[in-house]
């Protein structure tokens, strides 16, 4: 990241940063709403479902929203998904993909109302359907 997406009303974006939580500055990539000039939903704010997450993209259409992300063990990638179809009030996570070795980032493609994550490693170019 960071990744931003339009919205009817504002934006959809993602980003790694560092926050303070209570007494912790808690590292993650999150996700959020932007209004139309911006300024962040504060109320929107959370952090991806997954400690490991790394370099997030998002799209939206409509209502519906996908954030993907890689996430490693240092061995073993795997491609996940936040989908929403509720302009990102809530999310269900989808596991798209596995590959051990080199991989690069996932990208979001969008035809209309369809939306792909892109996802190149060592060996080929693989393409994921996101399903709402």
């Amino acid at each position: 990241g960071p990744a931003l997406a339009q919205a009817a009303d504002g934006f959809h974006t993602v980003w790694f940063g560092i926050r303070q939580e209570g007494e912790d500055k808690v590292p993650g990539v999150r996700y959020a709403r932007l209004a139309p000039d911006g300024t962040p939903r504060l109320q929107t704010v959370r952090t991806l479902p997954d400690a490991r997450a790394e370099h997030a993209d998002v799209a939206a259409q409509g209502e519906r929203v996908a954030v993907v992300w890689r996430s490693t063990d240092g061995m073993t990638s795997t491609l996940k998904a936040w989908v929403s179809t509720d302009g990102g009030q809530t999310f269900r996570t989808q596991v798209l993909g596995q590959v051990d070795g080199d991989n690069d980032f996932p990208r979001l493609v969008q035809q209309g109302r369809r939306m792909v994550v892109v996802w190149r490693n060592a060996a080929e170019v693989r393409v994921h359907e996101i399903e709402f």
